[in-house]
């Protein structure tokens, strides 16, 4: 119903006048890559427009394309209507995999995504951008038992115990069963956002939100589901940045007594200020606030504490200190350019608990001034009670899943990126080696559970060659070999995975792990 809402929307207004540059962009990793080698002088608080970033332009296709069948593959998306003041366009939405498990299981795997991305503007005021996908996959032995572990909970009618069904994917929805051992699940995302003035802009929808220069977020990713959410975008000059985001987040626990015909989940809100800070002109500086507030449980609602409505960064800080009812995540966060160089990193902490420190440090390097070639090196903590509240209601998650780093507390982790591409082909390769990692897969979730947590260590590796059809929107086929090691105390175990697929850049889901 949404997706025909946003179609009809569309059509209505694809017969005002259009423009291009002002078009809300997608916020998964292929986009950021390109959108910090076109600039950091913006605050990283994605998703971002192309107006600040120039993605479209530093993305186009330069070669000359004579036949139509060309010119529709390599230079404009599927549909694309411009006039001068503004802009619609409309994407298809692939992710088709296939491929062969071999290690503890040998088994078929395949990732079957279909869907669609509508984006456009009008008279640069209002800019809107909604998706809707429809998924099927078998997944890799280890990603089913993380996604079963975040599964829903329903409550138990002869205790007060919770018993665990179905699944929720990063990034994506909860499931329904699908065959024997996969996974069926369907979701949408949307914005709608209000220039009001020349320095600010008024926002308001479900699109993932993520903080940061990296490959990860250790203060706030788009590892949990999207959630409604208000957003307000002020800048002072060209020097300061501040930024207010309310959400209406979930744990995945459904109420025992409901009049609906599917009984609701219990309801938690989730809060975000930054202040970012301009110095010089490749030098940003953030101060991040994030924190989750209290709105009940199974059996009382509510209202949420009033300094949720406190519109600067420190109000979750303070309002955890007077009565315990919000979890708050202090951080900072910086990036600097230097010539080819973006140096990075981020730092946070609950204020009230030891040992919950998370940080990050990273840089990416471009050698050839070019978007197509980029080496990207970061590394990635977190303490041994990062993210946890007293009260596992308020856990610095959303749906059952952590909002920071994926593998929540306990992680210290080196990625190495690295992509080159030469004439449309391409090889690229991710390495994640955890130096450390909990073998505890339902860590953060909404239940008083005592999971023992065992350390162990998980090297991954993904190694891609392919060719890149459309740049615009990552319309590439490719191939893939993948290899996982994990070395614990109980036991050494090896995986590996070898798949083809065809693909765009319009979903993100994290199982690096």
């Amino acid at each position: 119903m949404r997706l025909l809402l946003n179609i009809f929307l569309s059509l209505i207004l694809a017969s005002s006048a259009w423009g291009q540059r002002y078009l809300v962009l997608p916020i998964e990793s292929y986009f950021r890559d390109v959108s910090f080698f076109t600039d950091s002088s913006f605050a990283p608080v994605f998703p971002v427009n192309d107006q600040q970033v120039n993605y479209y332009n530093t993305t186009k296709e330069q070669k000359l394309r004579y036949s139509s069948v060309g010119y529709y593959i390599y230079q404009r998306e599927l549909i694309q209507l411009s006039r001068k003041e503004g802009t619609i366009r409309i994407s298809p939405i692939l992710d088709l995999q296939t491929g062969v498990e071999r290690g503890n299981t040998s088994r078929q795997q395949y990732l079957n995504v279909r869907g669609v991305r509508i984006e456009g503007s009008m008279k640069n005021k209002v800019f809107f951008s909604g998706s809707f996908y429809e998924n099927q996959a078998v997944f890799p032995y280890y990603v089913q038992q993380y996604v079963n572990n975040r599964g829903e909970f329903y409550p138990n009618m002869g205790d007060s115990g919770y018993y665990q069904v179905n699944a929720v994917i990063p990034g994506g929805a909860r499931t329904k069963p699908f065959k024997t051992n996969g996974f069926d699940y369907a979701y949408a995302t949307g914005i709608v956002q209000w220039q009001v003035l020349k320095n600010l802009a008024v926002s308001v929808g479900n699109s993932p939100i993520f903080i940061g220069s990296g490959y990860r977020s250790v203060l706030y990713s788009d590892n949990a589901l999207p959630t409604m959410n208000f957003r307000i975008n002020y800048s002072l000059g060209e020097k300061w940045n501040f930024q207010l985001i309310r959400m209406q987040g979930l744990n995945m626990l459904r109420i025992p007594f409901s009049t609906n015909g599917e009984a609701l989940y219990e309801r938690k809100g989730l809060s975000l200020g930054t202040i970012y800070f301009q110095p010089t002109k490749h030098l940003r500086i953030g101060l991040v606030e994030g924190g989750i507030w209290a709105r009940g449980d199974s059996l009382q609602k509510q209202a949420v504490e009033g300094g949720f409505y406190i519109p600067i960064p420190g109000a979750a800080t303070i309002q955890e200190g007077i009565n315990g009812k919000s979890y708050a995540y202090l951080g900072l966060d910086f990036n600097w350019r230097v010539w080819k160089l973006l140096v990075y990193g981020q730092y946070g902490r609950n204020p009230y608990t030891k040992s919950s420190d998370v940080g990050q440090i990273g840089l990416r390097y471009w050698p050839f001034r070019s978007h197509h070639y980029l080496i990207h090196i970061e590394y990635n903590h977190t303490s041994a009670n990062a993210y946890k509240a007293t009260n596992p209601r308020i856990d610095y998650s959303n749906f059952n899943l952590p909002v920071g780093h994926p593998m929540a507390a306990g992680v210290d982790e080196l990625v190495v990126r690295l992509r080159a591409e030469w004439n449309h082909l391409f090889v690229s390769s991710s390495t994640n080696c955890y130096l450390n990692q909990s073998d505890n897969y339902r860590q953060l979730l909404p239940v008083y559970e005592n999971n023992p947590n065992m350390n162990q260590r998980v090297f991954y590796e993904d190694l891609e060659i392919g060719y890149s059809f459309n740049h615009q929107y990552g319309l590439e086929v490719f191939g893939s070999a993948k290899l996982r090691l994990v070395n614990n105390p109980l036991q050494d175990r090896q995986s590996s995975w070898v798949s083809i697929g065809l693909r765009t850049a319009l979903n993100n889901h994290y199982f690096d792990f």
